[in-house]
């Protein structure tokens, strides 16, 4: 296929269907690095290792290296911080805090599980332990004195006074309160969607809602969102793909996975904390505000316009009293042209990265960078299948879509994830990237291993690379990790659980 936005009139019916895959995929990659929520949920990975790693060399020095953290919380007496069953509790807890943020606000079909651990103190302090450590960490790389951005450490005597009064979602035991759909549920939902209007209008409106239900293409997690939407509007489902009730669903998509409070801006009411950074909770609020204090904008969308994406998400926000996604990316566009973080968007703009805390510094520059094109051209990244087909297709779109393309990619061929060449940057500047970012996911994912699973360390790495042998893939894990604990994996003393 040719580079850019492809259009039906430059390849035939199965390349068009080939694209839509491709834009349905690239959208997955917008919603991580393009989203507030995204980033935050992609950030609790690196933020589980930062947050842990003094506890974790204090662990090894106290008690050499053995695995699993959670194994020798069990096996030893109990203890206040600085002894090892201590410093394995905090460790673990910390871990825990972030798994539960990340599964509670991905989908509700993981809650059960969260919530009957013993481990589980409520959502109120998931949502906060996990927010203040990755805000901290976000600050490590670009706002290191908080000049900036928001220190979280402000938050914490507010979220002390709501626990001790027992406000519900704040107090162990409390009752909880779980949507019917969560971020995986509002991601699938809108790249499907988005993808059955490119396919829409590349088609020259041959493909209607009609043969996409036929298509069976709502089925599953795919139409799940849509589904809540419409009964939660009191909106016939439309009989055609580009209509209003389609343009104000995806508008809701990108309201809702995109919260403000407390990044980037300063959180004030504590009370509705849950509520306002909770994807699902925002997606449930914004459809059911749109009939009962809005009803204009129910038929309010009709062109895919700046102007409308504007006027749209400025009401759906009045109602939910929160700011609307252009306020939130401007905010955004102002930190990146500070002098604080003028070094980190420099990197971005060689694409020649430091190595401390490289993922962090890969995704948050890139974070930042689409935030200003998205303040330029809010209707694209919203309706992108409308704007990449049809009468609507523009250099514009073309030139968004290539910038905001995912870094990495496979291929047709074998299941290995390789860099994407990009014009303006150089295979060896790409080639470090990749290494250095995928070096750091490895080691992410041994530092979980470490905390919480029994047995030998995995070294289940074949996605990375198609090249080399089992053994030689091990000594390349082996190597990061022994790169920043000082230890190899191989040599952990491994402790059987007492339970």
């Amino acid at each position: 296929m040719p580079d850019g936005i492809v259009t039906s009139d430059a390849i035939d019916l199965e390349g068009v269907e080939a694209f839509s895959t491709y834009l349905h995929e690239t959208i997955h990659w917008w919603q991580h690095v393009g989203s507030t929520y995204g980033l935050m949920m992609s950030m609790t990975y690196p933020a589980q290792a930062h947050a842990n790693y003094d506890h974790l060399k204090n662990l090894l020095s106290q008690v050499g290296f053995k695995k699993s953290v959670r194994n020798i919380a069990e096996s030893m007496p109990g203890g206040g911080f600085g002894t090892p069953s201590g410093l394995a509790s905090i460790i673990i807890n910390n871990h825990f805090d972030m798994d539960s943020y990340r599964g509670l606000t991905v989908s509700p079909l993981s809650a059960e599980k969260i919530v009957q651990s013993p481990l589980f103190e409520n959502l109120g302090h998931s949502y906060h332990i996990a927010h203040g450590n990755i805000i901290s960490l976000l600050s490590s790389v670009s706002d290191t004195e908080f000049k900036t951005i928001p220190h979280p450490k402000a938050w914490g005597e507010a979220f002390r006074e709501l626990r001790e009064t027992k406000e519900e979602g704040y107090y162990y035991g409390s009752p909880i309160t779980l949507y019917p759909i969560g971020a995986y549920e509002i991601f699938e939902g809108q790249a499907r969607m988005a993808q059955l209007q490119y396919l829409h209008f590349a088609t020259g409106e041959l493909l209607g809602m009609e043969a996409a239900e036929e298509g069976r293409m709502f089925d599953g997690v795919y139409g799940k969102a849509f589904s809540a939407f419409l009964d939660l509007t009191e909106l016939e489902r439309p009989s055609s793909l580009d209509h209003p009730t389609i343009a104000l669903f995806l508008l809701v998509c990108d309201i809702a996975i995109n919260p403000g409070s407390g990044f980037p801006f300063p959180l004030v009411h504590f009370k509705t904390f849950i509520h306002d950074a909770d994807p699902g909770a925002r997606f449930v609020s914004l459809s059911r505000l749109a009939r009962l204090k809005c009803p204009e904008v129910l038929d309010k969308i009709h062109d895919y316009s700046r102007q409308e994406y504007e006027e749209v998400s400025q009401k759906l926000c009045d109602a939910l009293i929160e700011e609307p996604p252009l306020r939130v990316a401007q905010e955004f566009v102002r930190w990146s042209e500070t002098p604080e973080f003028q070094p980190l968007m420099s990197e971005h703009q060689a694409f020649r990265y430091s190595k401390a805390n490289v993922v962090v510094r890969v995704l948050f520059s890139h974070f930042l960078s689409f935030m200003l094109d998205k303040m330029k051209n809010p209707e694209v990244f919203c309706w992108p299948g409308a704007w990449m087909a049809g009468k609507r297709v523009s250099n514009i779109a073309a030139e968004l879509f290539d910038r905001h393309g995912a870094l990495f990619v496979d291929k047709e061929d074998d299941d290995g994830i390789y860099p994407r060449l990009v014009s303006g940057r150089t295979e060896r500047d790409v080639q470090e990237v990749f290494d250095d970012f995928y070096a750091n996911n490895v080691l992410f994912d041994l530092t979980h291993q470490w905390i919480t699973e029994p047995g030998p360390f995995r070294f289940d790495y074949r996605w990375l690379t198609q090249q080399g042998t089992n053994q030689e893939i091990q000594d390349f894990a082996e190597q990061c990790f022994q790169s920043v604990y000082g230890v190899r994996p191989s040599a952990v003393d491994l402790i059987k659980s007492n339970l």
